[in-house]
């Protein structure tokens, strides 16, 4: 018995869409899967947008950004802010609290000292500033208590990622990837291998299986090639000594949002096992290798995170 005329052809699934482009000083690389190719391209476009806004905003190099009039207007009277800025500024602030300070985003300074960020004109930072001068109003603007600078590079990357990742989650694909210079976000419907690679280490690479979750990773020795000073091979600041952090310590952060991911990264690399409650309170999982060989610190970890 013929059937043809019952017979109706299957769609094709369609072809995860990549693509990746150049902003916030790294590349951005941005994973679809399961839309339409138009559409797929579509929702990648619109969230290259929203990373490329939060670069513009927050970029400490530009000098036309808002960090950069903020950094330059804010000691000498309220500066207002957009909605993305306070944001971040909010949540770097709470970070830095909750850390007793080990996360510290005044350490720019010491950043712009040693070459690693531009100077900025105006008045010089008041050596002992710190995020506790910073105010934030209900009214949207920053205001700080003595010159000082803010650096956001770090944190406002993971936003970044987790601004992209929310745009295109409205949209209902089968998987997300989000990734930019070592911040990464993804979902899907199975977990997913990140490797755990070290720089200069050999043998074996430990894998850590993500399932809905960002991942971000801090080494001391990515800059070895390029600053050849032995104590300037790591671009991580002890806030609490001013001098950089262990040069053997390699980090990686498994945490619900991207820009937790990022900052607890500094977190851990200055404190190494004490940092451990701070982890917990934000549902974070680090893997952490330096002398001693790899330690897991954090009880909380993610649904899906598992070394």
């Amino acid at each position: 018995m013929a059937c043809a005329g019952f017979w109706r052809p299957m769609p094709l699934p369609s072809p995860p869409i990549e693509r990746a482009k150049p902003l916030l000083g790294t590349i951005v690389r941005i994973r679809v899967d399961g839309l339409p190719s138009a559409l797929a391209n579509e929702v990648i476009s619109g969230a290259f947008d929203r990373v490329a806004e939060i670069h513009r905003l927050m970029s400490f190099h530009e000098p036309q950004s808002e960090l950069t009039r903020v950094n330059c207007e804010a000691a000498c009277y309220p500066v207002p802010v957009s909605p993305h800025t306070y944001a971040v500024l909010s949540h770097a602030l709470e970070l830095a609290e909750a850390s007793t300070g080990l996360f510290d985003p005044t350490i720019a300074p010491a950043l712009v000292r040693d070459g690693l960020l531009p100077a900025l004109a105006g008045e010089p930072p008041a050596s002992d500033a710190s995020w506790k001068d910073v105010a934030l109003s209900p009214d949207g603007t920053v205001a700080y208590g003595k010159p000082l600078w803010l650096d956001l590079g770090g944190i406002a990357k993971g936003y970044a990622v987790d601004c992209a990742f929310d745009y295109i989650a409205s949209h209902r694909p089968d998987r997300i990837y989000v990734e930019a210079g070592g911040d990464l976000r993804l979902s899907g419907p199975q977990p997913e291998p990140v490797y755990l690679a070290a720089p200069y280490r050999e043998g074996a690479v430990p894998a850590v299986m993500i399932e809905n979750a960002s991942v971000a990773s801090s080494g001391s020795q990515w800059l070895c090639d390029e600053i050849r000073s032995p104590q300037l091979a790591s671009a991580h600041i002890d806030p609490r000594t001013g001098h950089y952090c262990r040069l053997d310590r390699f980090v990686t952060v498994v945490a619900p949002r991207c820009m937790d991911a990022d900052a607890l990264t500094k977190v851990v690399m200055a404190a190494g096992t004490a940092s451990a409650p701070i982890l917990d309170r934000y549902q974070a999982l680090a893997f952490m290798l330096d002398g001693a060989g790899w330690t897991s610190l954090g009880a909380n970890a993610p649904t899906g995170a598992a070394a």
